[in-house]
C-alpha cells in the first residue's frame, strides 16, 4: 500500500505525462521525404540530359553551318533538327576512316603531314595530338585504363591515381627500377593534377573501372564503387589486358565492328589536323581582332577588298615589332625608351607592373638565360617518387641564405595545364638533368606521360638526335 502511494506521489510530482510518439512521421516530415526522394530521382536524370544537350548543341552549332544548304534538312523543314551536327560528324569521320585505310587515302595523309611539318608551330601541335590520339584509341593501350592507389604526398597517406603507361626513355634510365607514369587528379576537377613516376612495387592496383575512379575523385570519396562478383572481376581483368570482352582474335569483323574501326580511324586522321587548324585559327583570329581595329582605314587592305584577310593582324604585329627593335637599337631609340621608362616610374601602380613584366621578359628572352632552358627530374613529393620540372634560374641570396644547401629554382607544372604549378627550391645535388628539350618536356607533361621522347643515347630507328621521334609510353 505504501509502495503504491509512493509511486502515485512520484508520478504527480513529475507533472503531466508526455505524449507518446505516433506510429509514423507527420505531414511536414512526409513532404520533406518526398522532396528529397524527388531530388534523388530527378537530379541525376536532369543533369545527364543537360550535359548531353550541351554537348549535342555545341557540336550542332559548330558543324551544322558547314553543311551545304541543299543537303541540310533544316532548309526544307520549319524546325531545327537536334543532333544533326552529331550525325554528320559521325558519318564524316567514318567515311574519312574508310578512305584513309586505302592506298590513296594513306598517300593523301602522308602529303598532308609533310605540309604540316613545314609549319614551325603547327607541326609540334599536330605531332603531339596525333601521338596522344594514337595511344589513347589503341586497343592495346592501357593509358588511363587502370586505377591505382599510391602513397601521396607522403608515406602513410594514400591517393587515387591513373596509370598512363610504363615509363620509357631517359626517365626510366635514371631510375634504378621499373616505374610507371601515374596521373594524380585533383578534386573535384580530375582534368588537372600531377604526373608522377612511381616504382611498380609502390603501386597498388584497384578493382574498379576508370569511371568509378573518376566518380570517387570528383565526389571527394562520397561515391564509393560497388563490390564485384567473380565474373565481373574476370571481365574487368580481360579488359585491362587489352582483350575485348566476349571477342576472339580469330573472329571475322562484322559490319558494325568494321564501321567502328573506320570511325576510330577517321578520328585518328581528322582529330589531330582539326585540332591543329582550330588552335591556329583561334590564335590568328584573336590577334586579328586585337590589331586590325588600330589600322587606319586608308592603310587597311580590307577597306578596298570585298573579303577579309586572315592573318593580317599577325603580319602587322611582326612588322611593328621588327621595326621597333630596329629603332631601339640606335641611340635615338634608346633615349626614347629611357624617357618612357622614367615616365612610367612616376606612376605608383604602373611602375610595379612594368618592372615585373620587363624583368621576366629580359630573363626569359636573353641568350644567356637559363630560365626554362633545362628539363630536370626531381623526387617529389617524397623519396622514390619522381616528377618532371623546369629550372627557372639561380636562387636569390634572400632564400639561399636560409637554406643549408645550395638550391636552384624549379618550376613544377601541373597536368595537362603546364602554365600552372609550384615554385620549388631544390638542392642542386638532388636535381637530375635530362637531355630532352623543353618542348619535349612540356609535351610529356601535357599528355600525362603518354608522349615520351626517346633517350638521346638511343636514337630511334638509327637516326640522328634531331630526327628521333617521341616514343609512346608502353602498355603496362
Amino acid at each position: 500500500m505504501n509502495e503504491n502511494a509512493t509511486q502515485n506521489d512520484a508520478q504527480e510530482g513529475a507533472g503531466p505525462a508526455r505524449p507518446q510518439p505516433s506510429g509514423g512521421p507527420g505531414p511536414v516530415a512526409r513532404l520533406r521525404n518526398y522532396f528529397f526522394a524527388g531530388i534523388l530521382v530527378t537530379a541525376p536524370v536532369g543533369i545527364t540530359f543537360l550535359l548531353a544537350w550541351k554537348v549535342i548543341g555545341f557540336i550542332d552549332d559548330s558543324v551544322t553551318p558547314l553543311v551545304p544548304p541543299v543537303w541540310n534538312p533544316e532548309t526544307y523543314l520549319p524546325f531545327s533538327v537536334p543532333g544533326l551536327g552529331l550525325v554528320v560528324s559521325v558519318v564524316f569521320l567514318t567515311l574519312a576512316g574508310f578512305i584513309a585505310t586505302g592506298i590513296a587515302g594513306r598517300a593523301i595523309v602522308r602529303l598532308g603531314e609533310r605540309l604540316v611539318a613545314a609549319v614551325p608551330v603547327a607541326r609540334s601541335i599536330y605531332s603531339w595530338t596525333k601521338q596522344v590520339f594514337e595511344t589513347v584509341l589503341s586497343q592495346q593501350s592501357t593509358a588511363f585504363n587502370e586505377v591505382v592507389l599510391i602513397e601521396y604526398p607522403c608515406r602513410g597517406v594514400w591517393a587515387v591515381g591513373f596509370i598512363t603507361g610504363q615509363t620509357v626513355g631517359e626517365v626510366q634510365q635514371l631510375t634504378a627500377e621499373t616505374v610507371y607514369n601515374v596521373f594524380i587528379p585533383a578534386t573535384p576537377n580530375p582534368t588537372t593534377g600531377f604526373l608522377l613516376f612511381i616504382p611498380d612495387r609502390d603501386i597498388h592496383r584497384l578493382d574498379m573501372t576508370v569511371e568509378e575512379g573518376i566518380k570517387l575523385v570528383i565526389s571527394g570519396g562520397i561515391v564509393q564503387p560497388r563490390q564485384r562478383n567473380a565474373e565481373e572481376v574476370a571481365a574487368r581483368q580481360q579488359q585491362i589486358d587489352g582483350e575485348p570482352v566476349g571477342e576472339h582474335h580469330g573472329d571475322k569483323l562484322g559490319p558494325l565492328k568494321r564501321l567502328r574501326n573506320y570511325f576510330f580511324a577517321g578520328v585518328l586522321v581528322i582529330a589531330p589536323i582539326g585540332i591543329t587548324i582550330w588552335i591556329g585559327w583561334a590564335l590568328v583570329s584573336w590577334i586579328d581582332d586585337q590589331v586590325i581595329p588600330f589600322i587606319p582605314a586608308q592603310w587597311n587592305p580590307e577597306t578596298y577588298l570585298p573579303f577579309s584577310l586572315p592573318g593580317l593582324g599577325v603580319l602587322v604585329v611582326i612588322f611593328v615589332l621588327v621595326a621597333i627593335g630596329f629603332l631601339t637599337a640606335g641611340l635615338v631609340g634608346r633615349n626614347l625608351v629611357g624617357l618612357g621608362e622614367r615616365l612610367l616610374d612616376r606612376m605608383p601602380v604602373i611602375r610595379g607592373v612594368y618592372a615585373a613584366v620587363k624583368q621576366v621578359l629580359e630573363t626569359v628572352l636573353k641568350e644567356q638565360s637559363k630560365a626554362f632552358r633545362q628539363v630536370i627530374l626531381i623526387q617529389y613529393p617524397r623519396k622514390e617518387s619522381w616528377a618532371i620540372g623546369f629550372v627557372t634560374g639561380e636562387t636569390v641570396a634572400h632564400i639561399q641564405s636560409q637554406t643549408a644547401e645550395d638550391v636552384v629554382n624549379v618550376f613544377l607544372p601541373t597536368t595537362p595545364n603546364p602554365t600552372s604549378g609550384f615554385l620549388l627550391f631544390v638542392p642542386r645535388d638532388e636535381v637530375q638533368e635530362l637531355t630532352m628539350t623543353v618542348e619535349e618536356g612540356i609535351k610529356m607533361v601535357v599528355s600525362g606521360g603518354i608522349v615520351t621522347p626517346p633517350a638521346r643515347a638511343e636514337p630511334a630507328d638509327g637516326r640522328g638526335d634531331g630526327d628521333a621521334e617521341p616514343k609512346i609510353a608502353e602498355s603496362a
